[in-house]
C-alpha cells in the first residue's frame, strides 16, 4: 500500500502496520496544504541551521572555544595533511585520536580543512550536518502521523531538543556528528531500506567506537518490534564486532611508547569512571540532568519506550561519569546520541496512539499530545539552552548569550587576531593559553600553558624544554560567574607567567594589551622584568595612594624607538596585604588606547605576598606595538581587584582607588 504521507489527511488506523512501506512524495505532487507544511519545515530547518552556524562561529571568533575540545580535533584533522594519523598533543606527548575514540569520520573532513584550514570549518560543518538531521526527523514524523504537520512537528522536536543543541554549541565532537547520522540510519531502518541503513550506521559508528553500542541495540529493538530476526541479529553482531575490534585491536595499534597509561587498555574506563565515590556530592545535579535529557518529549516517547533502550547505556554512563570535569551535565555533548532515539520513540508513540484510537482502545487525542510535546520541547529549549530563544541571551549577563565570554565579540578579540598573526612564528613548537590555542594548531606540538587539572604552574616547567615559544594572557578575559565567585578570570595564568619570567631560557619578546609572547634564548630582544624589596628609609610622601598601596616614584625612560624602561616604587600601607591580591595596569590614553600589564608585581612578587613597611621597586621594559599610531599618549597607572567579574576590562568598576597620571610620551 503506497500512501502519500505529505498529504494533510489522516491515514486510517487499519493501515497502521503498512506505514513502514510509505514514501515521501515529491513536492510537486503534494496538495497545497501539505506543501505549506513542507515549506514551513524547510524554512524552520534552514533558519535554525543559520542560527546555529552564527552561534558556533561567534564562539570561535570571540575566543571562547578552547583547545579542549575544538583545538584537539582541529589539530588531529590538520595532522593528516602532514602524513600523521590524526595526532594531537597531550601533556604526555603526541597521541593519535585512533588510540582514543577511533574517530575515522574525521578523515572525511580533511578535504574541507585543506580548502579552509581554520577551526571554523569544523563548527560550520557540524552545524550543517546537525541541520540535515531535520530531513529524517520529518520523514519519521510524517509517516508516523500520516500528515505533513506531523513531519513539521518532528523536525522541530529534533532541531530544538535541548541536549542536541547544547552538543552542537559545545565545541566539536564525534558524538554530535553521529547524532544526525544515527537519525538517518533509523529512518532507513524504519523504511526497511537495508543498504542505506548499513551506510548511515557505519558512518555513525566511525564517529566514535562506542556508537556501536546504540547501533547494535537498535538492531535488537527492531527485531523485538518488527520480528525482523535476520536484520536485527546481523546489526547487533556487526556492531558488537566492530566495537570490540575498535577497542581491543585498533586502539592498541595506535598507542606508542610515550602514550600515557591513562589512555591505554581498560584504563580508558577508569579515566571516566574512576571516582564513583564522588557521585553522592553531585547526585541531585545528575538527576536534574537526566530529567532534562529525557523529560521534554517523554509524553510521547514513553509510549514508544523500546526505542529509548539503545540510548540508555550511554546516557547512564554519562550520568555516572566522574571525569574529566562535570561531564554528566546536560550542557555538554555526551547526550547527543540520545536525541535520535527520542525522536524514534516519539514516532513509535504516535503510531501506537493512532492505532489504539482507530480500534477504539483509546480516546486520547494523539494530535494534541504531538503538538503539546512540540511546544514542551520548544519551551525547554528556550529556558535551558543559551540561544536567541532564551530571553537572557540578549541581556549580556556574565556567562550568557551576547556576553563576550560566550557569543559576544569584544574589541580585544581583534587585538588577539592581530597579535597571533603578526607575532607568533608558524610551525614552531609552542605552549599557549587554552582559548588562543585553536588558532595555532597548524603545527606538530601545541601544549597548553595551563591545563584544567593543573592548580597553577606545576606542569608547565616540564613542558617548556619541548617548546621554543609560549603565549600567555595576563588579562585573561574569559570568566564564568558561579555562586558569587569568578571562575578563571584575570589571574588564571598568573602562576604560569611567573614560571616563564623566572626561567632563564625564556624572555618576553612581545606584548600587546596583556597578550605575551615568550621566546627561548631571545637575546637582546628580551624585555627584562624584575621586582625587588628594600627597607623603607624614613617616611616618604607618596605621589598617590590606591587603596592599600602607595606610589612613591614613577619613571619612564626611552630605551629605543617605541621601547621604554619603567621604574615604579610601591609601598604597602595596610597592616597586611589583601588576601585576594591586586594587580597594576598602565594605560596609554591617546588616539588608540593600549594597556600594559605590570608583570613583576602581577606574577613575580604579587601584592598578596608583600610585607608592610617595605618598598617594592618594580622595573620592566616594554616595546609598544607598531599598530599604535604616532602621536602623544598620556601614561596612567591604576590597581584593580582580580575577583571582580569585569577585572579584565580594567575600568572603574574593578579599580581600587584612582588612576595616577605618570607622564606623557610621544611615539614616532
Amino acid at each position: 500500500m503506497q500512501v502519500d504521507c505529505l498529504q494533510a489527511r489522516e491515514i486510517p488506523g487499519s493501515a497502521m502496520h503498512s506505514l513502514d512501506q510509505t514514501r515521501v512524495s515529491p513536492l510537486n505532487q503534494t496538495r497545497p496544504s501539505a506543501r505549506g507544511f513542507v515549506v514551513a519545515t524547510a524554512t524552520t530547518a534552514v533558519g535554525w541551521i543559520g542560527v546555529m552556524i552564527w552561534l558556533s562561529v561567534a564562539r570561535v571568533n570571540g575566543y571562547n572555544a578552547a583547545m579542549y575540545d575544538l583545538g584537539n580535533m582541529a589539530q588531529a584533522i590538520a595532522s593528516v595533511l602532514r602524513g600523521q594519523p590524526m595526532v594531537i598533543t597531550l601533556p604526555d606527548g603526541p597521541l593519535s585520536r585512533l588510540a582514543l575514540h577511533v574517530e575515522w569520520f574525521y578523515y572525511l573532513l580533511v578535504p574541507f580543512w585543506a580548502l579552509w584550514p581554520d577551526p571554523r570549518t569544523l563548527v560550520v560543518f557540524q552545524a550543517l550536518l546537525y541541520g540535515f538531521g531535520a530531513l529524517p526527523a520529518y520523514r519519521l514524523g510524517a509517516r508516523a502521523a500520516g500528515t505533513a504537520l506531523g513531519g513539521l512537528c518532528f523536525s522541530v522536536i529534533y532541531l530544538l531538543y535541548p541536549v542536541g543543541m547544547t552538543a552542537v554549541l559545545f565545541d566539536f565532537h564525534g558524538d554530535t556528528l553521529a547524532m544526525p547520522l544515527l537519525l538517518f540510519a533509523l529512518d532507513a531502518l524504519d523504511r526497511r531500506d537495508w543498504r542505506r541503513f548499513a551506510l548511515w550506521a557505519a558512518l555513525a559508528m566511525s564517529c566514535k567506537f562506542y556508537v556501536a553500542g546504540p547501533v547494535g541495540l537498535a538492531g535488537l529493538v527492531f527485531w523485538w518490534n518488527r520480528g525482523e530476526r535476520r536484520v536485527g541479529l546481523t546489526t547487533f553482531l556487526a556492531a558488537l564486532g566492530y566495537g570490540l575490534l575498535a577497542f581491543f585491536v585498533i586502539r592498541p595499534l595506535f598507542t606508542t611508547a610515550i602514550t600515557s597509561t591513562t589512555h591505554t587498555g581498560l584504563n580508558y574506563l577508569s579515566f571516566y569512571f574512576g571516582a564513583i565515590d564522588e557521585l553522592a556530592a553531585t547526585l541531585l545535579l545528575r538527576i536534574l540532568s537526566a530529567t532534562i535529557v529525557f523529560g521534554p518529549a517523554l509524553l510521547l516517547a514513553w509510549r514508544g519506550w523500546r526505542w529509548l533502550l539503545p540510548a540508555l547505556p550511554l546516557a547512564f554512563a554519562a550520568l555516572i561519569s566522574t571525569g574529566p570535569g562535570g561531564s554528566y551535565d546536560y550542557r555538554y555533548h555526551h547526550y547527543a546520541l540520545v536525541v535520535p532515539f527520542v525522536v524514534m520513540a516519539c514516532a513509535a508513540g504516535v503510531r501506537l496512539m493512532r492505532e489504539r484510537a482507530a480500534t477504539g482502545l483509546s480516546r486520547r487525542n494523539w494530535r494534541a499530545d504531538l503538538i503539546f510535546t512540540t511546544l514542551m520541547v520548544g519551551l525547554a529549549a528556550a529556558l535551558l539552552v543559551d540561544t536567541p530563544l532564551n530571553p537572557f541571551f540578549w541581556l549580556r549577563a556574565p556567562g550568557m548569550g551576547l556576553d563576550h565570554a560566550v557569543y559576544g565579540i569584544s574589541p580585544r578579540d581583534a587585538v588577539k587576531d592581530r597579535f597571533l598573526a603578526e607575532q607568533v612564528p608558524p610551525d614552531a613548537p609552542i605552549a599557549v593559553s587554552t582559548f588562543l590555542a585553536p588558532r595555532l594548531i597548524e603545527r606538530d606540538t601545541v601544549f597548553l600553558t595551563r591545563y584544567a587539572d593543573d592548580p597553577g604552574g606545576e606542569r608547565l616547567p616540564t613542558l617548556l624544554p619541548q617548546v621554543t615559544y609560549a603565549v600567555t594572557d595576563a588579562l585573561f578575559d574569559w570568566r564564568l560567574v558561579e555562586g558569587g565567585g569568578v571562575v578563571a578570570g584575570v589571574g588564571y595564568e598568573q602562576a604560569e607567567i611567573a614560571v616563564l619570567l623566572r626561567d632563564p631560557q625564556f624572555g618576553l619578546v612581545a606584548a600587546d594589551d596583556g597578550l605575551l609572547l615568550f621566546a627561548r634564548n631571545p637575546g637582546p630582544a628580551a624585555m627584562p622584568q624584575s621586582i625587588s624589596a628594600e627597607s623603607a628609609a624614613g617616611r616618604s610622601s607618596p605621589l598617590a595612594q590606591m587603596g592599600p598601596v602607595a606610589l612613591l616614584e614613577a619613571q619612564l625612560e626611552p630605551v629605543e624607538e617605541r621601547r621604554f624602561r619603567v621604574v615604579m616604587r610601591w609601598q604597602l600601607l595596610a597592616d597586611e596585604p589583601p588576601a585576594a591580591g591586586m594587580f597594576a595596569v598602565s594605560r596609554l590614553v591617546g588616539p588608540v588606547e593600549t594597556r600594559v600589564a605590570h608583570l613583576p608585581s602581577f606574577a613575580v612578587q604579587p601584592v598578596r605576598r608583600w610585607q608592610p613597611g617595605r618598598i617594592y621597586v618594580e622595573q620592566f621594559e616594554i616595546r609598544l606595538p607598531d599598530h599604535l599610531p604616532a602621536g602623544q599618549y598620556e601614561w596612567r597607572v591604576g590597581w584593580y581587584n582580580p575577583l571582580h567579574p569585569e577585572a579584565h576590562q580594567t575600568d572603574a568598576r574593578a579599580r581600587i582607588g584612582d588612576e595616577y597620571r605618570v607622564d606623557t610620551i610621544r611615539l614616532p
